[in-house]
């Protein structure tokens, strides 16, 4: 018989739950060796779903929202201008935790809250936006994308703001969380739905 012991205090407590989401989500946007730093963002392509990594860049408790930095010429722009619905899956091995997020995107590009996201990036993270094609174009050899003279070199603070045009931010206002925490005892499942101002609390079965 496996004893009760080393059991998390959120393990038996829905409330805990919600409260270590938020926890778990917070030091992942600070903490770039955090688990939850790096999520996957799914949309619906033309043939097939379509996910891939992003960094997570934004988390609001109060207004119920997270959000990634991409380039607008990317084809996940291109799809969520298509469909808005998003799924996030986020997954911490060491804590054996998933948390899943389905939500609405909105693109920002050139607002004031692109505005203000791009006057705190660093010089390198800027330089991403220098890309001379889209993100996926095709090539017909390897290529960073970079112009040949930005290749080796950081450019300079005039030539970076150029990147701004191709910056955009994906702000997720979400429905719903659903989270998954993995124990030898016995797995729990709960699921968060939005709904207005109310969120509707539910274990599930894992």
């Amino acid at each position: 018989m496996v004893e009760n012991n080393n059991l998390p205090d959120h393990y038996n407590d829905i409330d805990k739950i919600y409260h270590e989401i938020w926890s778990r989500l917070k030091i992942g946007k600070k903490d770039r060796n955090s688990e939850f730093h790096q999520c996957y963002v799914a949309s619906s392509g033309n043939n097939f779903p379509s996910i891939r990594t992003v960094v997570l860049r934004h988390l609001d408790k109060e207004l119920l929202t997270i959000g990634f930095h991409t380039d607008i010429r990317s084809n996940k722009i291109n799809e969520i201008k298509h469909n808005s619905n998003l799924t996030v899956l986020l997954y911490d091995h060491v804590g054996k935790i998933q948390i899943k997020i389905n939500g609405i995107a909105l693109i920002n590009h050139k607002n004031a809250n692109t505005e203000a996201i791009w006057s705190k990036i660093r010089d390198f993270s800027k330089k991403c936006y220098l890309v001379q094609h889209a993100p996926g174009t095709n090539s017909s050899e390897a290529t960073s994308g970079y112009p040949e003279h930005y290749e080796n070199t950081l450019p300079s603070p005039q030539e970076l703001e150029l990147g701004y045009e191709n910056f955009s931010h994906v702000s997720i206002s979400i429905k719903v969380i659903e989270w998954l925490y993995l124990h030898q005892n016995g797995h729990r499942r709960a699921r968060f739905t939005i709904d207005s101002d109310h969120i509707d609390k539910q274990w599930i079965a894992p």
